[in-house]
């Protein structure tokens, strides 16, 4: 592996004190439906941009129509998503604003945290580098996303 590769875990915000390693971080993300072909190299790499955010209950995350600059992923919480094409409730270990960061489109949904939350944040310019420069996690996130669609059409 790169020597690059940031080890000491993200923060998003100063005031928060880490806690998850990169392997914790790299293990939740191997639950989640959009990662879960990714190899454990991959996921680690995954981990490493990643940052840990904390959202009080009520609190925005973003707003519908809003440019998608990160994607997240619920360690422990509620989230619930609500727009003019989308609405639903999530809970850990599920990924939410993946689409719209894949599209590079507006954001289909509001999201606001239900109740305290705990989540990994992965900003849109360090995914988009991440998968430039590494064709195994662009294959297996093609692969799932190809899934889901032919899954949809069958159904």
């Amino acid at each position: 592996m790169s020597d690059q590769i940031p080890f000491q875990p993200l923060l998003c915000s100063s005031s928060l004190k880490a806690r998850l390693t990169a392997l914790q971080r790299a293990e939740i993300l191997r639950g989640v439906e959009i990662f879960s072909r990714a190899t454990v190299e991959d996921l680690i790499l995954l981990s490493t941009i990643s940052c840990e955010i904390q959202l009080n209950a009520g609190e925005k995350i973003f707003a519908e129509g809003e440019i998608a600059d990160a994607l997240y992923i619920i360690v422990e919480g509620k989230v619930e998503l609500r727009g003019s094409a989308i609405s639903g409730l999530l809970g850990p270990y599920e990924a939410f604003g993946i689409y719209a960061v894949l599209s590079n489109e507006p954001r289909y949904a509001s999201a606001r945290a239900l109740e305290d939350t705990f989540a990994l944040k992965i900003r849109a310019h360090d995914f988009f580098d991440l998968i430039s420069q590494n064709a195994e996690i662009l294959q297996s996130l093609f692969k799932l996303l190809i899934e889901k669609l032919t899954s949809n059409e069958k159904n």
